[in-house]
């Protein structure tokens, strides 16, 4: 029988996880889905979307956001641009 977290992915599975409800767009989904596919085209494994989603907030965690004063999503989308600009 196979270890506990040996499978097909790479990653170990993080202990401490919250699940989230998280509505997208179908263009997001869409994206997502195709990032993972073309992983996979290219060599690599298709990772789940929840890998790919939390190796975003990862990346993103490491900016220096100004978030004084957001008020809508577009905004706080915004900054984020700039930030990863002067990144």
């Amino acid at each position: 029988m196979a270890e506990k977290g040996s499978g097909r992915f790479r990653s170990e599975v993080r202990k401490g996880l919250f699940r989230i409800p998280l509505s997208i767009t179908k263009e997001m989904e869409s994206w997502l889905q195709s990032l993972s596919n073309e992983m996979k085209a290219t060599g690599g494994y298709k990772l789940p979307k929840s890998y790919i989603l939390r190796s975003l907030i990862n990346a993103m965690m490491k900016l220096k956001v100004d978030v004084s004063g957001v008020k809508t999503e577009g905004e706080l989308e915004k900054r984020f641009s700039d930030a990863i600009k002067h990144y």
